[in-house]
């Protein structure tokens, strides 16, 4: 907090105690006068432009030895093509990875953490960023650094496919969180799912992202009239805007920065929504519809500006603990632990009125209409002057957190600056709220809150509710599922020949690795270790597998963490962690389906069966040997086979799911080690690659045929 502020604090409060007799000092803290606080200025950045149109912002703070810098450049997701979206993160993240003309992004990296500094980029909805930060000291070094990151990226291709391997880790496991599911699949009911600000990354569109993509887009809209830049912290500011010219005086000026708004959704979308998430005991609830923008409402012909207003009724409404949702819904209904609301803005966009909660599934209705109660109470019973104070007093309150640092003031004027607000914004913002009155309030209610327009989504396990959705109207179901990455393997034609020689490859196999009775084999054990490679660590664990031909599965593991257990039965599956059970989210269900339809054990015992196609697909070594390669479909599941002249297989390959990740990759696995279990020759290694880098290396320390299972062991433990 500056020093002038705490200095005007402290002096209010002993002025204060002074003020008081020493009775009233003890018997009632309550009744103890404050006089008002010290006036105090907000400090002002300085501001220049350069010839080239970039605008740059200083501020000196004196109190650390330390210079922050940030730019806010004029770009942002909602401009990515539609078929490509995460072109714009895969940007950002890959421009400071990837490294400079000048060096690489593993030396950045040494470089920076030699001196303790950081430099960072970013990607919004409608903003660009790019930070950096170090010791005054070696503020030149750095900054000829920053520069560089900003003007001459170097988008190396490796550092892209780890990036895109990130994204897609990403979207995979974006059904994990039932809030995060929630709010996402709330945002696109409102803007509508083809809007840019709430499409969604899919594998499809990371994979049509290519380095000249990123190169396009960096010289597109990274253009020195196109950036603000700003620095805070321990300078002088002659001295600062001397180096500022010298460093990007020479930038040419770009094209202006023309790109339309991204359109919304114009009409309201009500209805009942549903996400059936089965692996989850809460209901995820949300009602809303399209929120404010801040600049059309920040102006007033008279009175308060609506945008202020909103702020109080925002207070009022979810704002804290002594707002309504949390004092009725949460407090006196315990209907949830927490509860949110208000009326949202964006300063280029609409934002989101969004009301919402997560309850027991058990009381979901109920917690609907607690929301739908609070929604309409504070239009027909908006706040009166007790209520209206109160709100008030608790913006105002935290308000001097605004400028609790300089660095927290220059990014505000940036902010403002960048989309066009007026200069003195947070000046205007507490004297406007101190006008607002329960008129204002009440109004804004009536303007800006429309509940019968409002869509209700619920996200949970539906069998687990209170009262069936359909009671409460028309359900429309969302469909959440990840659509599969595009296949990238090379079709085989599937001709006359070609099915003949394949299915003589296929039967050498069978013969090699499932012995004479492989008709009578009903179950398979095996187990031994598993080695993962993670981060450039190694980590061991103990596994048991358990096959019961035709559909189920057990897994079996001992990892530093403890035992769990995963099984699949059918179209049925569960975990079992720390004694305690949990069903597999579909996703997991069906990977593990795929698994068996592609499990070399699971094709030579069904070998027979006439929906097993193997088609030749030409020859190629591995490690040296020679192998037939076959294209093998089984329960709709594809994968490459590489066969040697003795029927042993020496290599896999599928589109499959990184075990560490969980994002679909090019999956490789590599079989070796192979010994003599009553006729059938095993291979007890395997290695997995994906994507080319080495994830697990499996080794069987026993395999047994037709041993005793328990059926209980695929039944889940009662609750």
């Amino acid at each position: 907090m500056p020093r002038n502020i705490k200095r005007s604090l402290a002096a209010a409060f002993v002025a204060a105690l002074l003020a008081l007799p020493a009775a009233a000092q003890v018997k009632n803290y309550s009744k103890i006068k404050y006089p008002p606080l010290q006036e105090f200025v907000i400090p002002k950045p300085s501001v220049f432009t350069l010839g080239n149109g970039m605008t740059v912002f200083l501020m000196e703070d004196h109190e650390l030895g330390l210079i922050k810098g940030m730019a806010r450049v004029r770009t942002g997701s909602v401009y990515e093509p539609a078929d490509k979206v995460g072109l714009a993160d895969l940007t950002a993240t890959v421009q400071r990875t990837g490294g400079t003309d000048k060096m690489t992004g593993d030396q950045i990296d040494d470089f920076l953490a030699a001196r303790a500094a950081r430099i960072e980029t970013g990607m919004d909805d409608d903003a660009g960023f790019a930070s950096m930060d170090c010791l005054k000291d070696d503020f030149d070094a750095v900054f000829q650094l920053f520069a560089d990151v900003l003007r001459t990226p170097a988008f190396a291709q490796d550092k892209l496919d780890v990036a895109k391997v990130q994204s897609n880790a990403g979207i995979a496991r974006r059904n994990d969180n039932i809030n995060g599911i929630a709010s996402r699949e709330t945002t696109r009911l409102v803007y509508g799912p083809d809007s840019p600000w709430a499409r969604l990354e899919e594998y499809a569109t990371i994979a049509a992202v290519t380095r000249d993509d990123l190169v396009a887009w960096h010289k597109k809209y990274f253009q020195p009239n196109n950036i603000l830049l700003g620095f805070v912290g321990d300078f002088d500011s002659t001295a600062m805007k001397k180096k500022v010219e010298a460093m990007f005086a020479g930038w040419p000026k770009g094209p202006a920065f023309a790109e339309p708004i991204a359109p919304q959704r114009t009409q309201p979308n009500p209805g009942v929504f549903a996400i059936e998430k089965s692996d989850v005991n809460q209901a995820n609830i949300a009602l809303a519809h399209v929120g404010i923008t801040t600049k059309d409402t920040i102006r007033a012909d008279q009175g308060v500006p609506d945008f202020f207003s909103v702020q109080v009724l925002n207070e009022a409404l979810g704002g804290g603990f002594a707002s309504r949702l949390f004092s009725n819904v949460r407090s006196k209904k315990g209907l949830a632990y927490n509860v949110y609301g208000g009326v949202g803005s964006g300063f280029t966009h609409p934002g989101i009125f969004r009301v919402g909660l997560q309850t027991k599934s058990s009381s979901m209705s109920e917690a609907v209409q607690a929301l739908r109660d609070e929604i309409r109470g504070i239009i027909d019973n908006p706040p009166e002057a007790a209520e209206l104070k109160k709100a008030k007093e608790s913006i105002l309150n935290s308000f001097v957190f605004n400028y609790d640092s300089k660095e927290k003031i220059l990014r505000q004027q940036m902010t403002y600056a960048y989309y066009g607000m007026p200069a003195d914004f947070l000046e205007q913002y507490r004297v406007n709220i101190e006008k607002v009155t329960t008129d204002d309030v009440a109004r804004v209610a009536k303007k800006y809150i429309h509940p019968d327009s409002l869509s209700l989504l619920v996200v949970g396990k539906s069998a687990d509710f209170d009262k069936p959705l359909d009671s409460m109207g028309k359900v429309a179901k969302l469909d959440i599922t990840i659509p599969a990455p595009p296949d990238t393997t090379p079709k085989v034609a599937k001709t006359a020949a070609g099915l003949e020689a394949g299915k003589k490859t296929f039967a050498r196999l069978v013969s090699t690795l499932g012995g004479q009775d492989r008709d009578k084999v009903s179950a398979l054990r095996t187990a031994g270790t598993i080695q993962i490679s993670m981060g450039g660590q190694s980590i061991s664990l103990n596994q048991t597998v358990v096959y019961v031909f035709p559909d189920k599965m057990r897994i079996d593991q001992k990892t530093p963490m403890g035992e769990m257990a995963t099984v699949v039965s059918g179209t049925e599956g569960f975990a079992l962690r720390g004694g305690k059970s949990m069903p597999l989210p579909p996703e997991q269900i069906q990977e593990r389906q795929k698994t068996m339809g592609r499990d070399l054990r699971f094709l030579v015992r069904y070998s027979d069966d006439p929906t097993l196609e193997a088609v030749a697909a030409g020859q190629e070594a591995v490690d040296g040997t020679q192998c037939d390669v076959i294209a093998v479909t089984f329960r709709g599941v594809e994968s490459r086979v590489w066969v040697d002249p003795s029927g042993k297989v020496l290599k896999q390959a599928y589109q499959g799911t990184n075990p560490l990740t969980r994002s679909p990759g090019q999956a490789e696995a590599f079989f070796s080690d192979y010994r003599d279990h009553e006729g059938r020759q095993v291979p007890h290694k395997q290695v997995v690659r994906f994507d080319g880098q080495d994830v697990m290396t499996l080794t069987l320390d026993s395999f047994e045929v037709n041993p005793q299972v328990d059926a209980a062991q695929f039944e889940k433990p009662a609750s």
